[in-house]
């Protein structure tokens, strides 16, 4: 809608030009006959005035826009609110990594593995995200994979060999505390029964965090049922107060 300020001048100016051309080119009996030689002047000043800001008004109205109208009352649902912001995930790249001095990388190890989905009865809860907060992966290049972390820590990066895959643990579960098994990601139920239960060769290209997994697991320790995160979490504390994990002199394994 236009504004009643600008209506009223156009409606001025239409009309005093009117009167002028009246005035001047015959002797009407219209009422615009009427006006006085004041009025005349105070409409042709306007006339004046509104033509030489006319120009700079068309430049500055663009898309129905009227300049000088006032603002309208935003409309709420249109209103652009902040996005909610959501405990970020542990980003597996900026994790810390742990020396571990007993634990080298780059060689061989057979290792029990089995397979699990999201799709599992005691699964489905938790949906695609891992304990790390992530989303399970399940790439052409770079695949999930659960373990107990005071095994392999959170971050843990490994190939099983004559795979073209990189795996990265970044989940856990409770059938798997206190074992050396890890298991593999997959997608949906078929893939379980595909894999069965294997013992294949693995190479740890980089051992995570245990600082890392003690921060996760403490968070947890209170949780009902939760036995395996107790476990897991007072094995990595072992650890630390033996020292395997920063490889000192005379420290020992748990």
């Amino acid at each position: 809608m236009r504004n009643t300020k600008d209506s009223i001048s156009s409606w001025m100016i239409a009309l005093g030009a009117a009167g002028i051309l009246s005035l001047t080119s015959c002797n009407t009996t219209s009422n615009l006959s009427a006006f006085s030689p004041a009025n005349v002047d105070a409409v042709a000043k306007i006339a004046s005035e509104s033509s030489v800001d006319s120009s700079a008004s068309n430049e500055a109205v663009s898309s129905d826009v009227i300049v000088g109208a006032p603002a309208a009352d935003p409309d709420p649902v249109a209103i652009q609110r902040p996005a909610e912001t959501a405990k970020p995930a542990v980003t597996l790249a900026s994790v810390p990594r742990t020396p571990v001095a007993h634990r080298p990388t780059n060689q061989i190890m057979m290792v029990r593995t089995t397979a699990y989905s999201h799709l599992e009865a005691d699964s489905l809860k938790y949906g695609r995200k891992s304990a790390a907060g992530n989303d399970l992966k399940y790439g052409s290049r770079v695949r999930s994979a659960a373990a107990d972390w005071s095994k392999y820590p959170v971050g843990t990066r490994f190939v099983i060999e004559g795979l073209p895959y990189e795996y990265v643990v970044d989940d856990y579960g409770s059938a798997l505390s206190g074992t050396e098994t890890i298991d593999i990601y997959k997608p949906n139920i078929s893939g379980i029964g595909d894999w069965g239960v294997r013992n294949v060769p693995i190479r740890v290209l980089e051992w995570g965090s245990f600082e890392k997994s003690r921060e996760i697991l403490d968070g947890r320790k209170h949780v009902r049922h939760a036995d395996h995160v107790r476990e897991m979490l007072n094995e990595i504390e072992k650890k630390g107060r033996s020292g395997y994990l920063t490889g000192k002199p005379g420290g020992g394994s748990a």
